[in-house]
C-alpha cells in the first residue's frame, strides 16, 4: 500500500475521531436526554457519515489508472442480445474494430431468442466479419445467454459487453492491463451516457443520468479501485480471468434470494464472487465505452426498481465475506453499507419527522447541508472526468431532488425483491 493512501486512511480516522469528539460535546452541552429522539438520531447518522463523504470526495483524487503496460492477452468478448435489431450491429463493429491484435482477440455473440430480427442482423454481419454466433433455442436470460458464450471461449481474459454498449477503440487494451497483476480477478471499465448523440433520446432524464454516471464511475469506483474493492464490474463493460469465472458459473447462475431464483444482478454477484475469492476488483477509468440511457421516465424507473433489488441482495451477500477483508476494505465497505440502507431512514426524518415537531429550520438546513454535498460532487465531476462539462454542472447539483425521489423508489424495491424480469429493462 502506498504512503499517500495510508495517509489517506489516517486522515479518515482522524476526521472521524474530530466529528465524534465534537458530537459528544455537543450532547455533553445540552444534556443527552433532553434531546427530542429525532436529533439523537440525526446526530448519530451525521457522525457517520460526515467524515466518509468528506473522505470520499476527498481520497478520489488519489486514484490513478493502470498505464499501458503492453500486455496483450488473448481476449474472449461475449455480448448477450435480446431484442436489438437497432444496435447491435454498432456493438460488434466496435469491438471487432478495436485497436487490440486480431489474432488475440475472438467475440461471440449469444442471441437469447429474441422476438425481433435481432438474429438476422447478426448473421448478417456475420458474412462481413469474422465472431462466433451462439443461437438459445428459447430465453432463458442474461445469465445462461452468458454462460452458453462461455462455452465458446478460448481466450484467458474474459471480457463482458452489453448489446447496447459502444467501446472506444483502446477500450479493451486498457481494459486488460490491471491484469498484469495475478491478484486482480476483474476490472470494470467506464460508462458514458451517449445519449447528447441524439437529440431524440437527449431528454432531461438523459441529462441527470450522464452526471450521475460520470460520478458513479470515476469518483465512487475510483476510491473502491484504491482499496481493491470494486463493489459492482458493470455490465456495460467489465472483464474477468476466464478460469475465475468458470470456477462460480454454477453458483452464479443458481443465485437464490429468500428461497427465489435470482436473474437480475448478474455482474453485482459475479463481482461478489470474484471478491470471496480473495480476488482484487479494480476500476480502470481509460477503458470508457458509450451506452444509451433510458430516456423516458417509466423505463428509467424500471431500471432503477431492478437496481434497487440487486443492490441489496448484492450488499447482503458481501457483508457476509466483507467480514475476512482488511480493516480499510471493511471499514469503506460497512459504512456504504449503513449509509444506503439508513439514509431513507434519516430523509424521512429530516422532514416529516421534523415537520411534526416544528423545527422547520432544521428541515432547510438538512436540504442545504444536501446542495452543499452535490455542489462538491459537481466541482469534482469537473475537476476529474474528461467530459463533464461546465454546462453539466447545474444538472449535477440539481441530481440531490432526484436522489430523493429515488430514495422512494429504492425503499419500494427492496420490499419487492422477488419480483423482476428476466431482461429488465429491455
Amino acid at each position: 500500500m502506498s504512503q499517500l493512501i495510508k495517509k489517506a486512511i489516517l486522515c479518515y480516522i482522524t476526521l472521524y475521531i474530530t466529528v465524534a469528539i465534537l458530537a459528544f460535546m455537543y450532547l455533553s452541552r445540552v444534556g443527552m436526554y433532553e434531546l427530542h429522539w429525532a436529533y439523537l438520531l440525526l446526530i448519530i447518522y451525521g457522525t457517520v457519515v460526515t467524515p466518509f463523504l468528506i473522505f470520499r470526495i476527498t481520497t478520489t483524487y488519489l486514484y490513478k489508472p493502470t498505464p499501458d503496460k503492453g500486455y496483450r492477452p488473448h481476449v474472449s468478448v461475449i455480448v448477450p442480445v435480446y431484442n436489438e435489431e437497432n444496435g447491435i450491429d454498432h456493438t460488434i463493429d466496435s469491438i471487432l474494430d478495436s485497436d487490440y491484435p486480431k489474432d488475440k482477440l475472438e467475440l461471440i455473440v449469444i442471441d437469447d431468442k429474441s422476438k425481433d430480427k435481432t438474429l438476422e442482423v447478426i448473421n448478417k454481419k456475420s458474412q462481413e466479419k469474422t465472431f462466433k454466433i451462439v443461437a438459445q433455442q428459447q430465453n432463458m436470460g442474461k445469465r445462461h445467454a452468458m454462460a452458453a458464450g462461455l462455452k465458446q471461449c478460448t481466450g484467458e481474459i474474459l471480457v463482458c459487453v452489453d448489446s447496447d454498449t459502444i467501446l472506444k477503440p483502446d477500450a479493451i487494451k486498457n481494459l486488460v492491463q490491471p491484469f498484469t497483476d495475478k491478484d486482480v480477478y476483474c476490472v470494470c471499465g467506464s460508462a458514458i451516457v451517449a445519449n447528447d448523440r441524439d437529440p431524440k433520446t437527449n431528454t432531461i432524464i438523459a441529462r441527470f443520468q450522464k452526471v450521475w454516471y460520470a460520478d458513479s464511475f470515476r469518483l465512487r469506483k475510483g476510491i473502491e479501485s484504491i482499496f481493491n474493492m470494486v463493489i459492482c464490474c458493470s455490465g456495460v463493460l467489465s472483464a474477468y480471468r476466464k478460469e475465475k469465472f468458470e470456477s462460480v458459473t454454477e453458483e452464479w447462475l443458481n443465485e437464490k434470494f429468500l428461497g427465489r431464483e435470482v436473474i437480475s444482478g448478474d455482474d453485482r454477484q459475479m463481482t461478489n464472487l470474484m471478491m470471496r475469492m480473495g480476488g482484487k476488483s479494480k476500476f480502470q477509468s481509460t477503458a470508457q465505452a458509450y451506452t444509451f440511457a433510458p430516456h423516458k421516465l417509466k423505463k428509467f424507473l424500471i431500471q432503477q426498481i431492478r437496481w434497487g433489488r440487486s443492490g441489496f441482495r448484492g450488499m447482503i451477500f458481501a457483508a457476509k465475506f466483507f467480514t475476512k477483508k482488511n480493516p480499510m476494505q471493511k471499514i469503506l465497505f460497512y459504512t456504504t453499507l449503513f449509509v444506503t440502507f439508513i439514509s431513507p431512514i434519516s430523509l424521512l426524518i429530516n422532514t416529516v419527522g421534523l415537520v411534526l415537531i416544528g423545527k422547520y429550520e432544521l428541515v432547510i438546513v438538512y436540504f442545504t447541508g444536501l446542495l452543499i454535498v452535490s455542489t462538491l460532487v459537481a466541482l469534482s465531476d469537473k475537476l476529474l472526468v474528461e467530459y463533464f462539462t461546465l454546462k453539466d454542472i447545474p444538472y449535477r447539483i440539481a441530481f440531490f431532488a432526484v436522489s430523493i425521489i429515488l430514495t422512494f423508489v429504492y425503499l419500494y424495491s427492496w420490499l419487492t425483491l422477488w419480483k423482476g424480469k428476466t431482461w429488465g429493462t429491455r
